[in-house]
C-alpha cells in the first residue's frame, strides 16, 4: 500500500472514530462474559464455529481461538468489515478492497456452480490446514468466516451476491439463521467434515445438535439464535483470551497477502 493510501485509510479512520472496533469485548464470551446476547450476526460466525469446532474434536481453548478470528473479520471493522471496505476501499486500494469483501467475506457475484466450488475449495483449505503453524488460528478462523459467508452470501436462487454493494438491499436477512435454516445446516455438516479431518469428530453430537435445529423449522427466526446460544452455553469452558492482544495480530498487509494467496491457490 502506497504511502498516499496509509494516509489516506488513517485519516478515514480517525473521521469514523477509531482504527478497530472493541465489539469483541462486549459480544465474546471468550474475551469477557457478555451482558446481552445479540439477536443477529454472531450465531452463525462466533457461536456455531466454537460449537463445531468442539463437536470436530478441537480442544475449547482451540475452538475459542477459532471462534474469535472467525468473528474478527466482521469485529475488526475498519479493516477488515465490508460495509466500511465497501467506502474506503473505493478511493484508497481496489485491490484491498476485493481481496476483503471478494474473498473474506464471499461477495464474489458467482453463479450456483461458482457457489459450490468455492464452499468446497475453502472446506479443502481447512482441513489441510497445519495446526502447528503459529498462523494457524488467525488463517483458518479467516477461512471459517470466508466458508459461512460463501453460504450466507447467496440469494435464494443460489447465485452469490457480488462486490459491489453486497446484500445492502436485502439488509441482514441473509445472515440471519433462521431465515433459511437448511442451508445453514448444510454450512454446519461442511465446516465440521473441514475441522475434523485427522481429528476424532463427534458425530453423534453433530447429529443431536442438528436435530435440534430441524426442530425449530418454522420458528421465529430469534428462536434457532437463542438454542445456538443455549447449545454453546452448555459445553464452554469459557477460556479468556487478551482480545485486544488476538485483534492486534490481525496486520492489513497479513490478512491482504494470506487473501492473496488463499485466492490463487485455493479459488
Amino acid at each position: 500500500m502506497t504511502k498516499f493510501r496509509v494516509t489516506a485509510v488513517c485519516g478515514l479512520a480517525l473521521l469514523a472514530g477509531a482504527c478497530a472496533s472493541n465489539v469483541y469485548q462486549v459480544e465474546n464470551p471468550s474475551c469477557e462474559p457478555q451482558s446481552s446476547y445479540a439477536k443477529y450476526g454472531r450465531d452463525g460466525h462466533q457461536d456455531t464455529t466454537y460449537l463445531v469446532a468442539v463437536m470436530a474434536g478441537h480442544s475449547a481453548h482451540d475452538a475459542a481461538l477459532l471462534s474469535f478470528y472467525n468473528q474478527a473479520a466482521d469485529d475488526v471493522w475498519f479493516r477488515f468489515s465490508a460495509p466500511p471496505l465497501t467506502f474506503w476501499g473505493s478511493v484508497t486500494d481496489w485491490g484491498y478492497r476485493h481481496r476483503i469483501i471478494g474473498v473474506l467475506h464471499s461477495l464474489h457475484g458467482g453463479d450456483a456452480g461458482a457457489v459450490t466450488h468455492r464452499q468446497q475449495s475453502l472446506a479443502s483449505a481447512i482441513s489441510r490446514a497445519d495446526d502447528a503453524d503459529p498462523d494457524y488460528y488467525w488463517q483458518t478462523g479467516l477461512m471459517l468466516h470466508a466458508l459461512g459467508d460463501s453460504f450466507a452470501h447467496t440469494r435464494t436462487d443460489g447465485t452469490a451476491y457480488g462486490e459491489l454493494y453486497g446484500h445492502a438491499f436485502d439488509g441482514h436477512t441473509p445472515d440471519i439463521v433462521g431465515e433459511r435454516p437448511e442451508l445453514y445446516l448444510s454450512y454446519v455438516q461442511t465446516m465440521f467434515d473441514a475441522l475434523s479431518a485427522g481429528a476424532a469428530g463427534d458425530e453423534q453430537a453433530l447429529e443431536d445438535y442438528k436435530q435440534t435445529i430441524r426442530g425449530l423449522m418454522g420458528s421465529d427466526p430469534e428462536a434457532f439464535t437463542g438454542a445456538i446460544h443455549a447449545a454453546r452455553e452448555e459445553i464452554e469452558t469459557t477460556p479468556v483470551f487478551d482480545c485486544e492482544a488476538l485483534a492486534d495480530r490481525l496486520t492489513m498487509r497479513e490478512v491482504s497477502a494470506f487473501l492473496r494467496r488463499l485466492e490463487d491457490d485455493a479459488l
